[in-house]
């Protein structure tokens, strides 16, 4: 939201239609977007949680990703199981270490709010593991439930993720 922000209007401080004339925009970047006119205007909140919530979530994604392209490459013929399962047991160990980094931030005082957020978070990691290990137990085996087991492990993962990205909708109101 911010970073759309940033990139669109150019600036952390934001301007509107009046404030910069057409011919002030050469560009035709789009003004009526909702940027913060100073800092204090952003979100509520600590900007190191926000980092750790976004930098947080770039991994996971980044990690969904990679075990879907070790996936694909091992479907192909690309990766070997030896390989996989070196890419899958790195890729856990990683996880593992955000985890305990996760765990630390909790031993903070942080609002429910926060609590919750890296509660899921620390979800989707797990389900991530999961996925990893599914993976790798199917590339060493190739058996058809080893498969079936690596695709709901895969679809579990999606769907934790899914629920860290998704944005709360304003309660709408029911008509008169």
């Amino acid at each position: 939201f911010l970073v759309c922000g940033v990139l669109c209007a150019g600036s952390l401080f934001g301007w509107s239609d009046t404030e910069k004339p057409e011919r002030d925009n050469p560009r035709n970047l789009p003004l009526d977007v909702e940027v913060p006119m100073r800092p204090s205007d952003e979100a509520p909140g600590s900007p190191a949680l926000q980092a750790v919530g976004g930098l947080g979530l770039g991994h996971i994604q980044s990690t969904l990703g990679l075990i879907g392209v070790t996936a694909d490459a091992y479907s192909k013929d690309v990766y070997d199981a030896q390989k996989v399962e070196s890419l899958m047991k790195s890729t856990s160990d990683s996880i593992e270490v955000s985890k305990k980094l996760l765990r630390k931030l909790q031993d903070t005082k942080l609002s429910a709010e926060d609590e919750d957020f890296v509660d899921r978070m620390i979800g989707a990691y797990n389900a991530l593991q999961r996925e990893a290990r599914a993976l790798a137990t199917f590339a060493k085996s190739r058996k058809s439930a080893d498969a079936e087991a690596f695709n709901r492990a895969r679809k579990t993962a999606i769907t934790k993720i899914e629920g860290l990205t998704e944005t709360e909708e304003a309660p709408s109101t029911p008509p008169p």
